[in-house]
């Protein structure tokens, strides 16, 4: 099922993505144990990395960023690319409190962006008062890239505190749009209730009835998440340890342990992956 989709609206002068992160929130939920303070954010997150994917124009583009702040959470990184594979986690998964105190209120967001050139665009900035993701999000466009950009998010949950919705919207003017078509766009509140109307609706009839889209004028696509760790793909990284020092961290541990944090799976390495690895 395509869960994203992007158009121009407002005479072309709007860039509008829409997305319904519901299963990618939901994975991330069930895989790093998250409660419902640490999936609001790191769901957030990940909304918003979708939206930093989907904008990428070459196949073998690639986005991440690292969320620094003196909250609870601590940590936070996510990472998603051209093809739509979205992936993250936080440090601290079980911390409770509102977005101000996972995130805390100094920190910053650095975000490297690779659209496939070999040339990775590398951009900053501080936390704004006060903290929210949104606000986080808006104040990176505004200094880094210099584009006025508004961001809905939205995650909800269940009387079990599972993540029942999440969704996002963002809003982002061309170079040309007029002042009058900017101050007249939903932002904050008024975005997120249009997000909202994604659960019941569906993404196209939401573009089409809150923002006037042309049904074709929409272009859909599906995200996942999807983390790019696999057992040969690490061998692979663990030759570079060399032989000899390979098999002495065997010998002494009695494997080779790794652990990839954005999908939280333990891989163990022992003396017959060795073999296979360094055979002559």
């Amino acid at each position: 099922m395509k869960n994203i989709l992007r158009t121009l609206i407002n005479d072309d002068q709007i860039s509008l993505t829409l997305a319904d992160t519901t299963e990618l929130v939901r994975h991330a939920q069930k895989i790093h144990g998250l409660n419902r303070a640490t999936a609001t954010v790191l769901g957030k997150l990940l909304s918003a990395a979708a939206f930093m994917s989907a904008a990428l124009k070459e196949d073998s583009g690639e986005i991440s960023f690292a969320v620094q702040g003196n909250g609870l959470g601590g940590a936070i990184n996510v990472s998603g690319n051209q093809p739509l594979h979205v992936r993250g986690y936080i440090e601290n998964v079980s911390v409770t409190g509102d977005e101000q105190a996972i995130l805390g209120d100094d920190g910053s967001l650095t975000v490297v962006r690779d659209d496939g050139y070999s040339r990775p665009f590398v951009g900053a900035c501080a936390f704004p008062a006060p903290v929210t993701v949104e606000g986080i999000l808006e104040e990176y466009y505004r200094i880094s890239e210099q584009l006025p950009t508004f961001f809905g998010c939205v995650v909800d949950f269940d009387e079990q505190d599972n993540v029942s919705f999440a969704g996002i919207a963002v809003l982002q003017p061309l170079p040309f749009a007029d002042d009058r078509t900017v101050a007249s766009l939903p932002k904050g509140d008024a975005l997120q209730k249009i997000v909202r109307l994604i659960a019941s609706v569906g993404l196209e009839q939401v573009a089409i009835d809150a923002f006037s889209a042309k049904i074709d004028g929409i272009k859909s696509r599906r995200l996942t998440y999807t983390c790019n760790c696999s057992r040969p793909y690490l061998m692979q990284v663990l030759t570079s340890l060399g032989e000899e020092q390979m098999r002495a961290i065997i010998r002494e541990d009695g494997a080779v342990r790794v652990h990839c944090h954005y999908c939280n799976t333990d891989y163990s390495f022992d003396d017959k992956d060795a073999d296979y690895m360094f055979k002559k």
